[in-house]
């Protein structure tokens, strides 16, 4: 649960460092103006930052900045309405003012905290030479199968298969629509997707263009054919390289905030009810 709940800070954090960095961009250039007070883009820019990319596209545009603007200007009309009838002097007002100033506080509190962590290429290689079982491609076949239901049906295909291919044949009689449009192709999978009996059965099989005896399992019975068999391997450092930053850059902060909220709890007396 709890690391759950700092997934979510994380988050927020990166929203907050790209606003920040908005800011910094643009400056205080006025938009518009209500009555005596300046709009500003940074004020604009700070209203679209948490609709994400696609609201920065827009803004971009002509006419969607104009929108935008507008938006923003019917904002400020309204929060001007607010103040004439004392909407900013009620009790709900006044907490949820002062709930959203502590979360700013906190967010800026953890943006200070992890500012500064960073991950090396060397950080990686370490983690990635450490952990090699993290990094193995498991052994995978890619096999055809023909499913039928019934030892009649059953005898009829392995009459069939004698004389037509094995495609063909899947085509025509096997009841897994889902395969039997590829003539039963299953693409490759590695141990532990299928059930036992077909696995062990599918596994088993040595060469390309191997076919199995029949295999009963909850479904009914299964016909395979072995296409190919792709080797166990490991995954080169290069091609994991930037998960593995991003992963370990994600489990520092975790830890830093952590750490923190630790510290903090420590601090300063705490009461859960």
């Amino acid at each position: 649960m709890k690391k759950k709940f700092f997934a979510v800070l994380i988050f927020i954090f990166i929203l907050s460092c790209a606003a920040y960095g908005a800011e910094a961009e643009t400056g205080d250039k006025i938009v518009a103006r209500v009555g005596s007070s300046d709009i500003t883009e940074r004020e604009v820019l700070e209203f679209i930052q948490p609709f994400g990319q696609q609201a920065m596209m827009m803004y971009a545009d002509e006419q969607g900045r104009k929108m935008i603007i507008d938006d923003v200007i019917t904002m400020r009309l309204y929060a001007l309405d607010a103040e004439a009838n004392g909407l900013d002097k009620t009790p709900e007002f006044i907490a949820t003012l002062e709930n959203t100033k502590r979360a700013m506080l906190a967010q800026a509190a953890m943006k200070k905290q992890i500012d500064g962590l960073t991950v090396t290429d060397e950080d990686a290689k370490k983690f990635y030479d450490e952990n090699p079982t993290l990094f193995v491609q498991p052994e995978k076949i890619h096999a055809r199968h023909i499913l039928v239901s019934g030892d009649e049906n059953l005898a009829k295909v392995q009459e069939e298969l004698k004389t037509k291919s094995f495609d063909v044949v899947a085509k025509e009689y096997s009841i897994d629509t889902g395969s039997a449009v590829n003539g039963g192709d299953l693409g490759e999978f590695p141990k532990g997707v299928m059930v036992p009996e077909f696995e062990n059965a599918a596994f088993a099989l040595k060469n390309p263009g191997d076919v199995s005896e029949p295999v009963k399992t909850q479904f009914g019975w299964h016909i395979i054919k072995l296409e190919g068999r792709t080797p166990e391997s490991k995954v080169s450092f290069d091609e994991v390289k930037a998960r593995i930053i991003q992963e370990l850059r994600e489990r520092n902060t975790q830890e830093a905030l952590q750490n923190k909220a630790k510290e903090l709890e420590d601090k300063y007396k705490v009461e859960r009810f």
